[in-house]
């Protein structure tokens, strides 16, 4: 008799207990790369395809599945998915939307404090007996002195913003093109411009897509305070990587902290590469223990729509 459960495919990996669940449902199929050409090739009799960050589901992909019925993304955002492509074919889209919200929320602080504190170079002086000097130039700025100003207030947006103004007193700002509601903190709604020129750190927190790509360019970073700090947490496409070299060059702009770039990995060449004042992570803000867990719960959805129920966290509402 043929086996008629449901082929899952993973083009990258989950946890044991996320894989034990799929395999109580299904015929699960890892994939060894996840490269478009091995997508392809791998979705053409799958009824399920899970990813996480480094796959991209294109409509390419997607004309390849005839058969696909639903695509979990273990993770907060959905610019590599073609979720219109999906929603035409009929293909159910979930995710963990508040998966990684602390894990970012507390990186972005952290880079927030370091960037202030100078731990980069302070380390850097001391391992080279460079003890004195490094005391002497440390003169930071107080958290609670400075305004922060966020720019997309969504769920990673407002975990930040609460710490910071409850945390650590700081005046809170931020811009949104879509009202965040009720607020259980402080904060004031700007215009892009106001927070440029009032912020002391900008921080941003905003999904990739055609009006949020290059958000910060040359003409946003003119506006910035001389001595403000930027934070990228959220994606490296929303910021012009060249333009804001050069402001950092120039000193234009203070310093800036950056855990996504654009290109991804950033090439050696890059002028960001030796720019002043710089912190750089490898996009590690999901990449907690408890986030990760998180993110495997999107098997939980991907077995519903399987089981022909609705989605807990679907990528869209009708």
């Amino acid at each position: 008799m043929p086996d008629r459960r449901p082929r899952i495919v993973l083009a990258e990996s989950f946890d044991a207990s996320a894989m034990e669940k799929l395999r109580a449902v299904g015929n699960v199929v890892t994939l060894d790369a996840c490269d478009e050409s091995n997508l392809k090739a791998a979705v053409a009799e799958c009824d399920a395809l899970l990813v996480r960050t480094r796959s991209r589901v294109s409509r390419e992909v997607l004309e390849c599945a005839p058969k696909l019925r639903v695509i979990g993304r273990g993770g907060t955002g959905l610019d590599n998915i073609d979720v219109e492509a999906a929603r035409e074919r009929g293909v159910a889209v979930v995710y963990t939307p508040g998966a990684s919200t602390d894990a970012v929320a507390d990186l972005t602080v952290g880079m927030m404090i370091a960037l202030l504190r100078n731990f980069v170079g302070c380390d850097h002086m001391v391992r080279e007996g460079k003890f004195r000097e490094a005391r002497d130039s440390a003169y930071a700025r107080e958290m609670s002195a400075l305004t922060l100003g966020i720019i997309g207030m969504g769920r990673i947006g407002r975990a930040v913003a609460r710490r910071c103004r409850n945390g650590f007193h700081m005046s809170v700002v931020y811009n949104d093109i879509v009202s965040p509601g009720l607020l259980d903190f402080a904060a004031t709604p700007l215009s892009k411009a106001q927070l440029f020129g009032q912020a002391d750190i900008i921080s941003l927190h905003v999904p990739l897509n055609e009006s949020t790509r290059n958000l910060i360019d040359a003409e946003a970073l003119k506006q910035f305070k001389k001595d403000s700090l930027l934070i990228n947490t959220s994606r490296g496409g929303t910021i012009d990587s060249l333009a804001l070299a050069s402001a950092l060059k120039s000193g234009a702009l203070a310093a800036a902290a950056l855990d996504v770039f654009d290109p991804e990995p950033l090439p050696a060449s890059h002028p960001l590469m030796d720019a002043p004042n710089t912190l750089f992570t490898p996009h590690i803000g999901s990449r907690s223990i408890h986030g990760l867990a998180r993110m495997n719960d999107v098997v939980d959805d991907v077995i519903r729509v399987l089981q022909g129920l609705p989605p807990l966290q679907p990528a869209w509402t009708d």
